[in-house]
């Protein structure tokens, strides 16, 4: 279960790993050199509803998103309501006494000890009966004597017989080994594990042992203080502290159930302590957990897996530009450097490049490879297009793409159906696809009838669809517009498309709601599924 929103905040800061290789030289001396330091990784994660996800259940966890660092795949889980071992979740023995095979029983719980040893001497005579032989007294075997007892020694002698050690546990032991064992209900700690879920082609600091291939690192939990005190709550171990144990082995055998791919704490925070406001820890129903990785990476040796530095995966550190093409040829286009055509559009001059708009446009190459003036000297006269219209064309002929100020909702409708005819009429069916969408997206009562018979003239057949079922369902208004006066005039078959389109809406409103009656009422027998002959076999004769 995973809580939202996980703010990840995955800093990577690769160690100064290199490794030199052997150095050999005409005497025979040789050197090399190993080099091992640590590759830094941090992943934050914050969990938002803290009182949502509690008491979800022992052994529930609430995981982070992936993260990656050194080539390996990682995730936090965080159990609120603790996460018990398999071995205390059997056979609790009582204080005090060893514990059964393979687990640890409870041997640190409250009120044990290691029992009452008390030191009683030796009884003297025959073994007591409620011996080990099933309560019955040892006697010599039948048909010989048995040998005359010795003298009961004096009181004071009895204190220097040998004397036999038996451990009887306390009272109150004994009491709970009349009852049966039972789990504890609750838990009062939080857990916190980092675990191990995959690795990338090139994983770095695996290092190959007895106990198969793992992972060598320093791991420290932080429960953030977000007073902003900075009393956070930290466990783990450092490498800059003398004192530590060193780094923690995780395995990469992640198909292993005995192999250890995860490593944390079970009793990370007491609950208590971190539902308690004056600590800090949560703010607003949510905490803030933040992980510190040091991964552990050797190069050079014989034994190493990086053999010269070009092999070792390094974190990208470049940043690559956007593509710029569209800008770059944007920037032609304005500066009209080593321009070869000239458009005359509205008195006034376009220069443009021929070897871009013939490999754009097939009305273009048509016009421009003719053996005509056009062709020849390079000069074109566009008529019944608009100035801004044709350097708008231009542009998106240029770069595919509109420029700025007519993206998105800046596109107006006049401006759509003017580019509209012009995208069909120099075959750019790209542009005549945002038109026709940005149109579909402002049809209104009053351009409807226009938008129309623009698309029915420039093969706009899915702009065409929504404008008739548009038109369909405000007939009365949109007859009343100007636009639909010159429809009538421009495209007088749209009437009857506009008409049938109405009917086929008349049509699936009775259906359907034919088919609501018959649902409410049963089945309706039409008058031609009745079978005259079935009737007459039903009819019994009259008897004379």
């Amino acid at each position: 279960m995973a809580a939202q929103p996980d703010v990840v905040r995955d800093r990577h800061i690769q160690a100064q790993v290199q490794a030199q290789p052997q150095a050999h030289s005409g005497d025979g001396k040789s050197s090399s050199r190993t080099v091992t330091d640590t590759i830094i990784g941090e992943h934050e994660h914050t969990i938002v509803g803290y009182s949502l996800v509690k008491g979800i259940g022992d052994g529930e966890p609430i995981a982070s998103e992936r993260f990656s660092v050194g080539g390996h795949e990682w995730v936090l889980l965080f159990y609120p309501d603790g996460k018990k071992s398999s071995s205390t979740e059997g056979h609790l023995a009582p204080p005090g006494l060893p514990a059964p095979a393979g687990g640890n029983g409870g041997a640190n719980q409250q009120g044990g000890g290691q029992g009452q040893v008390l030191h009683l001497p030796i009884p003297p005579g025959p073994i007591p009966a409620n011996n080990a032989n099933g309560g019955r007294a040892q006697g010599p075997p039948q048909g010989q004597q048995q040998p005359p007892q010795q003298q009961q020694p004096q009181p004071q002698q009895q204190q220097q017989q040998p004397v036999q050690n038996l451990v009887y546990p306390p009272q109150h032991v004994q009491q709970q080994q009349m009852q049966p064992a039972r789990r504890e209900a609750t838990n009062d700690y939080s857990a916190l594990f980092v675990a191990l879920i995959g690795e990338s082609d090139a994983p770095q600091g695996v290092v190959n042992t007895s106990d198969g291939r793992v992972v060598r690192a320093f791991h420290r939990f932080t429960l953030v203080d977000q007073t902003g005190q900075g009393r956070d709550l930290t466990k783990g171990r450092r490498r800059d502290q003398v004192n530590e144990q060193g780094a923690v082995k995780i395995s990469c055998a992640r198909q292993d159930p005995n192999a250890r791919n995860c490593h944390g704490y079970r009793k990370f925070v007491k609950r208590s302590v971190l539902e308690n406001p004056q600590n800090g820890f949560m703010a607003n129903d949510t905490i803030v957990i933040r992980y510190t990785i040091e991964l552990v990476v050797s190069s050079g040796g014989a034994l190493s897996g990086h053999k010269t530095p070009a092999n070792l995966a390094k974190p990208s550190v470049i940043q690559v530009p956007p593509p710029s093409l569209g800008h770059d040829m944007a920037q032609l286009l304005e500066s009209g450097q080593a321009a070869d055509v000239r458009f005359k559009v509205e008195e006034e001059e376009l220069a443009a490049h021929k070897f871009i708009l013939t490999a754009r446009s097939p009305v273009f190459r048509a016009l421009l490879n003719a053996p005509m003036r056009e062709g020849q000297e390079g000069d074109v006269d566009i008529k019944d297009v608009r100035k801004p219209v044709f350097q708008a064309l231009l542009y998106f002929t240029y770069t595919d793409q509109l420029p700025e100020e007519l993206e998105g909702s800046n596109l107006d409708c006049a401006m759509a159906q003017h580019l509209l005819v012009a995208a069909d009429r120099f075959q750019l069916p790209r542009l005549r696809r945002i038109c026709e969408r940005r149109l579909c997206e402002t049809v209104e009562v009053d351009t409807v009838a226009t938008t129309l018979t623009l698309a029915e003239q420039n093969h706009a057949e899915e702009l065409k669809r929504v404008c008739l079922e548009f038109a369909s369902r405000n007939l009365s208004t949109v007859m009343c517009s100007e636009g639909y006066h010159h429809m009538i005039s421009s495209c007088p078959q749209l009437q009857a498309e506009l008409l049938h389109t109405i009917a086929v809406a008349n049509n699936d409103r009775t259906q359907h709601r034919t088919d609501r009656e018959r649902g409410r009422h049963g089945p309706h027998v039409h008058p031609r599924d009745h079978n005259p002959e079935d009737e007459a076999r039903r009819v019994r004769p009259r008897r004379e």
